[in-house]
Formats: C-alpha cells, structure tokens, sequence
C-alpha cells in the first residue's frame, strides 16, 4: 500500500513550523502590553478616505459626523485630534478603532524610521514597554522584515 501524501506531509510541517519561527521572532521583539504609550503625543495620525470610512462604520456614525467630532484639517489632510496629548481615540489604554485604526497604528512599532534609524529604534524603545529591552536594532530590523502576523 502506498501513501502519496506520506512524503509531502513532513515538509508541510517544516513549511509551518518555519512560519511559526518567524511570527515567534516578530513577537519576541515586540509584543503589545495594551498600555497606550504608543497612543501618546501630538498631531501625526493622518487618515485616508478608507481609513475615515472604516473608523466611522466601526463607531456606527456617518463620515460627516465622526470627520467633525474626531478629526482636525491640516495642510496634509485630516487628523486624529488629540486630547491632552492622547489621541482621541483612546479609551483608557484601548483604542476604540483597534479593529480598523490606521495604516501607521497597525504598522507601529515597525515604522520606517524606526527601521532605518537605530538611535529612533532606542528612543522608541525607552518609551514602549512591548519591545523587548535586550533587543538590538540588527534584529529589529530582522523581524520587520518577516510577514506581519494577524492582529498586529
């Protein structure tokens, strides 16, 4: 009797098991503690027209009614207001648009400066508990670079 899958099945499980290892890296160098540091500072979230749409859905309003209670006009185009230095998104230390929050949230800690400046990687660092403290730049820039796991 013979088994056609038999021989493909073990590299599968290799195929898996190297996927694992890279979300494993990506996580090891950062892992969200949900403290909201990441949510802290003024000005800098720019939102696209998708991005106010989905937020909108996502809160049950029109895109009129969340453009006037939630974002500000800039030169650059619309942005999360700001409350007391918080964007006004947080609630406590969540996101009320986890779900759907912007491009450059989801993106964090791996942001393009972060990846192409070690010494905005260490401040970066210092300021958010969820990477790892004995990681090095080198291997941040490493875990940037593996596909984004679900959720992030």
């Amino acid at each position: 009797m013979s088994f056609s899958v038999a021989p493909t099945a073990p590299l599968r499980y290799i195929f898996v098991l190297g996927l694992l290892m890279e979300n494993l890296a990506r996580h090891s160098v950062f892992s969200c503690c949900q403290c909201g540091e990441c949510c802290r500072g003024e000005k800098g979230i720019l939102v696209t027209p998708a991005e106010l749409e989905a937020m909108a859905g996502h809160l049950g309003l029109s895109a009129d009614e969340f453009t006037s209670r939630f974002l500000v006009a800039t030169p650059l185009g619309p942005q999360l207001a700001t409350r007391s230095g918080t964007c006004i998104m947080q609630a406590g230390s969540l996101c009320r648009v986890h779900p759907v929050k912007p491009r450059i949230c989801r993106q964090w800690p791996f942001l393009p400066a972060l990846v192409a400046h070690a010494d905005e990687f260490e401040a970066a660092k210092e300021a958010c508990p969820g990477i790892g403290v004995d990681i090095g730049h080198g291997d941040f820039v490493l875990a940037s670079q593996d596909p984004e796991p679900d959720g992030i």
